[in-house]
C-alpha cells in the first residue's frame, strides 16, 4: 500500500525554491545539533540547482555535513549530463565549499562493474540519510529507477543489502543516450529520515496522484512512507 505523502503547493517558482531550502536547512540543522553530523543527497536535473545556489551560501557546519547523490549518469564529470558536476557548480561553493562530496562515477567503464568498488564509500555514508532530494519525471520514474531497465530488480528489491545498483534504462525521450546509471536502493530510501521530492507542472502532478503500481515513482513513495514530503508548483 502507498503511503500518504505531505503535499506542499506553491503558486511561483521563487517561493517553491525559498521553501524547499528552508525544508533542507532546518533538517540539516536538526541533524548537526542531535549528532554533530549530517548527510545530504541530492538528485540532478533543473529543478533543484538553484536551491543548492541558496543552501551553499548557509551557515551550516558544512565542515560536518556529507554530499552524496540519489543518481547518477554513468559519465565523467566533464559532461554536460554528470549530477556530481551540477552539485559542484550550484552546491559546492561559498560555505558549502567545506562540505565532503562523495560522488558515483569511478573509473570502471561499465556502472556493472562498479558496484562493490562504490558500496564501500556508498555503504556507511547513506546507511541512515538525513535528507534525500528527489525528482520524478513524467514517465513515472524517481532516481533511476526507470520502468523495464535492467538492474532495476535489484534497485528496488526491499532485501537488497547493498546501497547502491548499477541501471541501464530503456532509451527515451527521458532518458536521452545516456542510458547506463548508477542508484540508491529501495532500502536507503525506506530508512532516510526526510525525504523531499520536488515536482513541476501538471502532468508530473498527475503522474505521481495516479499512483499507478508500475510507475516507480510509486514503489518510491512505498519505501519512503511518512519520511516524504512534495513540493509542488504548476
Amino acid at each position: 500500500m502507498t503511503s500518504a505523502a505531505e503535499f506542499h503547493a506553491f503558486g511561483t517558482k521563487e517561493t517553491f525554491e525559498t521553501e524547499a531550502a528552508d525544508w533542507i536547512e532546518a533538517r540539516l540543522e536538526d541533524a548537526l545539533s542531535r549528532r554533530g553530523k549530517a548527510t545530504l543527497f541530492c538528485s540532478g536535473g533543473s529543478t533543484p540547482g538553484p536551491i543548492y545556489e541558496a543552501l551553499s551560501g548557509l551557515n551550516l557546519d558544512w565542515e560536518h555535513v556529507t554530499i552524496g547523490l540519489a543518481d547518477e549518469r554513468w559519465v565523467d564529470e566533464t559532461h554536460e549530463a554528470s549530477n556530481a558536476a551540477l552539485v559542484r557548480r550550484t552546491l559546492l561553493k561559498d560555505k558549502a565549499e567545506a562540505a565532503t562530496f562523495l560522488p558515483m562515477k569511478t573509473e570502471d567503464n561499465s556502472a556493472f562493474g562498479a558496484e562493490a568498488a562504490l558500496e564501500r564509500t556508498y555503504g556507511e555514508a547513506a546507511s541512515v540519510i538525513d535528507v534525500l532530494v528527489l525528482g520524478m519525471g513524467e514517465d513515472g520514474h524517481t532516481l533511476s529507477w526507470f520502468a523495464n531497465a535492467k538492474g532495476l530488480g535489484a534497485a528496488t528489491d526491499p532485501g537488497n543489502m547493498l546501497s547502491v545498483a548499477a541501471i541501464d534504462a530503456p532509451k527515451s525521450k527521458v532518458t536521452g543516450e545516456i542510458t547506463e546509471r548508477m542508484t540508491l536502493t529501495y532500502p536507503v530510501v525506506g530508512r532516510a529520515r526526510n525525504i523531499l521530492l520536488l515536482m513541476s507542472g501538471d502532468k508530473k502532478k498527475s503522474v505521481f496522484e495516479a499512483a499507478n503500481p508500475e510507475h516507480p515513482v510509486s514503489l518510491m513513495r512505498r519505501a519512503a512512507g511518512k519520511a516524504l514530503t512534495v513540493f509542488y508548483r504548476s
